[in-house]
């Protein structure tokens, strides 16, 4: 009980210790801290591997422990150290009998490729990021071996180190380290780095700078958790720093050389067992062997790279290429690597938004496969046909667009997924509606699942939608239209998801089938999260012909950034993290436990028979068929949602004229409902209009269920989209009727009587709508708050916002309101207008100002000139977020900073010296604040950096500001805008309702409109938008202070300021 302990120290005093008593100073530290941290010597093994909930002791250097032992390796370089220049290495030795294991450490100031006996063991991109290879037995071999080195410096100090140590089978160990009597040259021969090289000619002279552990290198690369923190660095996360459902460890297997292999985002295993992976750029594609705790990975010869999806089937590997097609892929000359790749017709979607998963379908005959929504669907010669019929936009009152220009002019489908026929080369769309689904995977009983995308700008608007697990369902319209246009989970004609997850950026899903684990872990769903570094286990509950479902976090930890995921072959789940150009690395999560056996819990009788009967009505989706009708109609009045809506669609798939008197005349409320919502979307207004309307209005609707309420103004709202607005009295009798039930008990039944009344022009919906603007009730407040723990940046902006929370329900009636046009008094639209400006003052979304400005705009633009100023004192406030404390200039001296030179200010260590304020107030002084948001404050043209150290380690965002041109998301690259004049205009490109805002890469430069009729074309600019170099100005005192400041998510109280 009582507060912590607390230590302080005076008047401490310091010796300099030579190099071989400092070696046994660091020794005696290292044996002291292993003792204190795992006195018993056993449970440290346990949780290193990531083993249940648990921790690890606080010292995965102890894993590393032998490399700080006897005997120790040297740090050498060429006696005549040159900058910039490539030396080769050779070190030759005898292996007598069978290695039982390995492992290997090596590097080299500043740069360093490895080879042992030709085969890559790693690169080295800084001597703060070592290879560490803790499983190198498959690298060795019986006789002679070679390790070969490639290495650079870049100035400064020159230096390379490297420590082998094996054992083999009659329990013999032997260390191989780095001495100046390895071989060097300073040129490249061929087969230089194999072990029949002659080297006899490699007479260059080596010098030795000390033993590993002196200065300035120290324990290069394992003073920190992971490995490099301390560095800074860019090692995966060690498993013992990764959290694991109980009775589960993780285990790291392979760390991708960057330089060498990409940053690999899919991944799928063969026949065999063997995974293949893919770099998301232009590194290729791998084929891995695990074995034990380690891994053989292989490149293969064939020229494709980019894959979003794999999957083995039909005797070859099928990639779907991001911005490419889908392959497949062969090997053509039996030497068991693939090497052909041939092009199927498919969809071209590129970018994040893309081509995305591919996998077998449950019958094991054709591929499944899903297009993010900036993907068209394949071409229409390619597609046979479609289960989802007549999707429109289907708006009552017009959208609004993403006020930051995201998607603008993406019209439906979404995302969408077909089913690929490889023996006719034919899609067949199967479900639309989604925003950018990553992956799709299948249940036992085969039924298909994905894990949409939120848009996490519209965060705080009633247009939000949560990343989500949805069924991917026959016919099934998900409602994702751009900008505000989404549609809700209870609209009619769409579905609602199986589990709302929150906040995150969906990748990998994959099934738990075939996982040597206990049964609720195979019949679970595995959805990754890449914001959040988590992996969620999705625990499926039929509910009659569809699920529901809860996720449970199964992995997780920062920064884990999760790409994909497989349940292999020996029944662990692999996979794999990466992603936008980070650091990439291989899993593995195993139960350590005894399964037990578990009775077959019978599923009930009438859950079986649902998912039979929905089945059976999904054959008739998008054909025709005498039998459709007569089994489908008694569907359209089921209570179950998935049950109705396989039922609409197979009635919609017939010919209007066998259906459409039944659809009007049905007596039973719901079926006349779902019939209406069918003949709206499906019939003619010549023919079908006026019988609708006087269809709907014949049923009384304060008899509907709360449900039935919503689904007959649903009716209303397709009846008037696609036939049209009723006139004259024919108005007044529909406005009359909906009039009467504002407000409902519902608020989301107000919501849609308010769409309604505005689409009508009717003026009494002004003072309702004020009124329940005015009087909200208890906010609606999502449960996200253990999610957000799991992203200490990105989370804390949520969590501010949850504390704050947005009037949703507010701004869906502002939102209705701003197309009122008539009817408006000069006090009602001083409330409206003071609404906005108290909802702007809530935190939200990148978008959420922007939003409310273009509310407010457009709702002043129908203000007659009287009341445009008298309200001129309440319209012209600024919603966006600006700085409130002081912006001092840099005092550098500045100078070119370099990704080497800058480290040494911005590692851990140097952090715990860094100063909050004057951080914060660099990040708007340089320009950054000029693009991006931290915290809360700043701009809406780039990404939203308050996550960022979540996602990216302190060597990738120094990277990324030095050259930010080296790797450029898709969403933020710079575009070439050339004007109908010829003018010629080159940044960042947004778009503002009719007109286009090109931004230059000077964050003191004034942004170019026009009008987007005046644009001739916009190219693609491989460069950033970001200038280089916006470092420079600083010293080095002020570099720590910022990069504190950005791996600190904002707030002075964070840990990296060592509090």
């Amino acid at each position: 009980a009582g507060p912590p302990m607390r230590v302080e120290y005076k008047n401490i005093q310091f010796r300099k210790l030579s190099d071989s008593e400092g070696q046994g100073v660091l020794k005696q530290a290292i044996e002291s801290s292993a003792k204190a941290a795992n006195p018993n010597g056993k449970a440290a093994a346990a949780k290193a591997k990531g083993q249940g909930r648990a921790k690890a002791a606080p010292a995965p250097r102890i894993a590393y422990q032998w490399i700080t032992t006897e005997p120790l390796s040297t740090w050498i370089w060429r006696a005549d150290k040159v900058d910039d220049e490539w030396i080769y290495l050779r070190k030759s030795f005898e292996l007598a009998g069978e290695v039982k294991s390995a492992k290997l450490y090596a590097t080299c100031d500043n740069e360093l490729e490895l080879w042992v006996n030709g085969e890559s063991a790693g690169r080295v991109p800084d001597w703060g990021n070592p290879i560490l290879n803790p499983a190198a037995t498959k690298l060795l071999k019986t006789g002679k071996n070679v390790i070969a080195a490639k290495a650079r410096n870049r100035g400064g100090s020159a230096a390379f180190t490297l420590k082998l140590e094996y054992e083999t089978t009659d329990g013999k160990k032997t260390t191989i380290v780095s001495e100046p009597d390895w071989k060097l040259s300073l040129t490249e021969a061929d087969g230089w780095k194999t072990a029949a090289f002659d080297d006899a000619s490699w007479t260059g002279k080596l010098k030795a700078y000390g033993n590993f552990g002196v200065a300035p290198w120290g324990i290069a690369g394992i003073d920190g958790p992971g490995g490099v923190a301390g560095k800074g660095g860019s090692s995966p996360l060690e498993p013992s720093d990764i959290t694991v459902a109980d009775g589960f460890q993780v285990e790291l297997l392979y760390t991708v050389p960057k330089e060498e292999q990409g940053s690999w985002v899919a991944l799928t295993s063969d026949d065999r067992g063997r995974l293949f992976a893919s770099d998301q750029g232009d590194r290729g594609l791998y084929r891995i062997d695990v074995s034990g705790d380690g891994a053989k990975v292989e490149k293969m010869p064939v020229e494709i790279s980019g894959a979003h999806g794999l999957v083995w089937a039909f005797d070859a590997l099928w990639f779907n290429k991001s911005g490419g097609k889908l392959h497949r892929i062969t090997d053509s000359d039996g030497d068991g690597k693939l090497d052909k790749a041939e092009e199927m017709p498919s969809a071209t979607g590129g970018g994040e938004h893309g081509n995305h998963a591919v996998i077998l379908t449950e019958d094991g005959s054709q591929l499944y496969i899903d297009g993010g929504n900036h993907t068209d669907l394949p071409p229409a010669e390619s597609v046979s046909g479609s289960r989802v019929q007549g999707w429109q936009e289907d708006h009552i009152l017009p959208r609004m667009w993403d006020a930051k220009g995201h998607a603008r002019g993406r019209l439906a489908p979404g995302g969408w997924v077909s089913r690929f026929d490889p023996k006719t080369q034919t899609h067949e769309i199967q479900c639309i509606g989604f925003r950018n689904q990553y992956d799709i995977a299948l249940n036992r009983h085969g039924d298909l699942f994905t894990y949409d995308a939120d848009m996490e700008w519209d965060m705080g608007t009633p247009w939000y939608r949560p990343t989500r697990i949805c069924q991917v369902v026959s016919g099934g319209d998900y409602g994702w239209r751009s900008g505000s246009g989404k549609w809700p989970a209870y609209y009619e004609d769409s579905l609602p998801p199986v589990v709302d997850i929150g906040p995150g950026s969906p990748t990998g899903v994959a099934s738990g089938l075939g996982a040597k684990f206990p049964a609720k872990y195979q019949n679970a769903i595995y959805a990754l999260d890449w914001t959040f570094g988590t992996i969620y286990a999705i625990h499926l509950e039929a509910q009659g012909a569809g699920y529901t479902g809860k996720a449970e976090p199964f992995v997780f930890g920062a920064p884990l950034p999760v790409t994909d995921a497989i349940v292999g072959k020996d029944g662990a789940l692999y996979f794999t993290i990466g992603g936008r150009n980070t650091q990439s690395a291989l899993y593995r999560v195993t139960y350590t436990k005894e399964i037990g056996k578990e009775e077959a819990v019978a599923e009930p009788k009438e859950v079986t028979e649902a998912r039979t009967l929905r089945r059976k009505l999904e054959t008739f989706h998008g054909k025709e068929n005498a039998a459709a009708i007569a089994n489908a109609w008694p569907h359209l009045a089921s209570t179950d949602r998935f049950l109705r809506n396989a039922a609409r669609v197979a009635v919609e798939s017939q010919p209007v004229a066998q259906w459409a008197d039944k659809a009007l005349t049905a007596t039973d409320p719901q079926t006349r409902i779902t019939g209406a919502v069918a003949l709206a979307r499906q019939g003619d207004a010549a023919a079908h209009g006026a019988k609708l309307t006087a269809a709907l209005l014949e049923m009384d609707a304060a008899n509907l269920t709360d449900p039935q309420l919503l689904g007959w103004l649903r009716a209303w709202q397709l009846n008037l989209i696609r036939f049209g607005k009723p006139t004259g009295a024919d108005r007044e009798i529909v406005v009359a009727k909906l009039d009467a039930l504002l407000p409902a008990k519902s608020a989301d039944a107000n919501v849609e009587l308010v769409n309604l009344l505005v689409a009508l022009e009717a003026s009494s919906v002004i003072g309702k709508a004020m009124t329940l603007i005015e009087n909200p009730g208890a906010p609606e407040i999502p449960d996200w708050a253990e999610l957000v723990t799991r992203n200490q940046g990105y989370g804390r902006s949520i969590q501010a916002m949850l504390d704050d929370y947005p009037p949703i329900r507010g701004i869906a009636y502002a939102l209705a309101l701003r197309n009122q046009k008539s009817g408006w008094t000069l006090e009602q639209r001083r409330r409206f207008f003071t609404f906005l400006n108290a909802a702007a003052k809530h935190p939200g979304g990148a978008s959420y100002g922007g939003f409310l400005a273009n509310i407010r705009d457009e709702a002043l633009a129908h203000a007659p000139n009287d009341q445009v100023i008298a309200l001129k004192g309440i319209t012209g406030v600024s919603y966006q977020a600006m700085p409130d404390f002081a912006i001092t200039p840099p005092k550098g001296p500045g100078q070119a900073w370099t990704i080497e030179s800058a480290m040494k200010h911005a590692n851990s260590g140097q952090f715990r010296n860094a100063n909050y304020e004057n951080g914060r107030s660099l990040f708007h002084a340089v320009g950054c604040g000029a693009c991006h948001r931290m915290a809360g404050f700043g701009g809406d043209i780039g990404p939203d950096v308050t996550s960022i150290r979540n996602k990216f380690d302190t060597a990738y965002v120094l990277e990324s500001i030095i050259d930010p041109s080296k790797f450029i998301s898709d969403q933020y690259g710079s575009s070439s805008v050339t004007t109908k004049g010829g003018a010629v205009h080159t940044g960042l490109v947004v778009e503002r309702g009719d007109d286009l805002e090109v931004y230059p890469s000077d964050p003191k430069g004034e942004p170019v409109r026009m009008k987007r009729g005046d644009v001739a074309k916009i190219e693609s600019v491989p460069v950033s938008q970001m200038p280089p170099g916006l470092i420079n100005l600083l010293n080095g005192d002020e570099v720590r202070d910022l990069m504190a400041y950005l791996m600190s998510a904002g707030d002075p109280k964070d840990k990296v300021y060592g509090k």
